[in-house]
């Protein structure tokens, strides 16, 4: 987490009427000399002043920090988690707006209306004693192309309390990230020994091998493998996985075909996407490079990654 930085102040649309009905009150004042219209303009002035003063206290005792997505697809929302902390005893944060900012323009916005105070040993009093709330706001990142990414910092303001002036302030909190391509239709890659062109009978899946455990059911696994008792007991269907036939693995192919790479490529992390989450063992094959057959998260990452990181087609 990191404090804030200096604010940058500009007006809102409503801010921008107000300056403009203030100056011509100035105006018809000073021509006039009428005190009515100076006692108006002292008025209004004084409403600038506390909107100043407010605002600028709205935002003191504010610490920003983030939990990035765990995985990021192109063109696809990914969520993550801002995180809002009130470092003030007795007063809360209103009307904020949170945006994460990257080279090419915000990666995503989120809204808080109120993060409540905490008091001495109160809700949200942390180890070090009195303090505020810490928020834990979702906040959904996107991102149009694959391949790494780059995020800068938070960008964090309010227009409390009059909405008639805008504070800003960013924190630079500079990440990166690996975008997987957008994820196409993910049925077409056949099953086989290896080699992505064997048969396979759908009676075979989940294999007929080792007991390796248990998971939750995913849609498509045959209601044979669901284990009852286990599933009765923690209140969701459970699966019992073994090892799978080597009929089983999968390869997927990405073809270099002039034209149509990104939507192999899509066509690629559909198919992976689709088949690890099965518990089948997929290999890669990717522009001349192979990757064999594996499972387990990692090594979904890792083919997720190949593809994300492929070359571009050149001009």
């Amino acid at each position: 987490m990191q404090r804030r930085r200096h604010f940058r102040v500009r007006p809102t649309v409503t801010g921008w009427w107000f300056l403009a009905v203030v100056s011509g009150l100035a105006l018809a004042a000073l021509n006039t000399g009428n005190n009515l219209l100076y006692l108006s303009l002292a008025g209004l002035l004084a409403l600038m002043v506390v909107q100043n003063v407010l605002a600028e206290w709205n935002l003191r005792g504010v610490r920003l920090g983030r939990r990035l997505p765990a995985e990021v697809f192109a063109r696809e929302a990914a969520w993550g988690e801002l995180f809002v902390r009130n470092e003030r005893a007795w007063f809360g944060l209103y009307g904020l707006v949170i945006e994460e900012v990257g080279p090419e323009g915000p990666r995503g916005r989120a809204a808080v209306a109120v993060v409540a105070r905490g008091g001495p040993g109160g809700r949200g009093a942390g180890a070090g004693g009195a303090g505020g709330e810490t928020l834990e706001v979702p906040l959904a990142w996107h991102f149009e192309a694959r391949g790494p990414a780059k995020v800068s910092g938070l960008r964090m303001g309010s227009t409390f309390p009059f909405g008639l002036f805008g504070r800003w302030w960013t924190v630079p909190l500079p990440g990166e990230l690996v975008v997987f391509p957008r994820r196409g239709a993910g049925h077409r890659a056949p099953l086989g020994t290896g080699t992505g062109r064997g048969a396979h009978s759908l009676a075979r899946q989940g294999g007929r091998g080792e007991f390796l455990g248990l998971r939750p059911y995913v849609p498509g696994d045959p209601v044979r493998m669901v284990h009852w008792p286990t599933s009765a007991r923690v209140g969701e269907p459970m699966v019992v996985e073994r090892e799978p036939d080597r009929a089983g693995e999968v390869l997927v192919v990405v073809d270099d075909v002039a034209g149509r790479r990104e939507r192999d490529l899509a066509r690629a992390c559909g198919e992976v996407v689709y088949h690890a989450g099965r518990g089948r063992f997929v290999g890669l094959q990717l522009l001349g490079r192979t990757l064999a057959p594996g499972r387990g998260e990692p090594h979904r990452r890792t083919l997720l990654t190949a593809l994300a990181l492929a070359p571009g087609e050149g001009p």
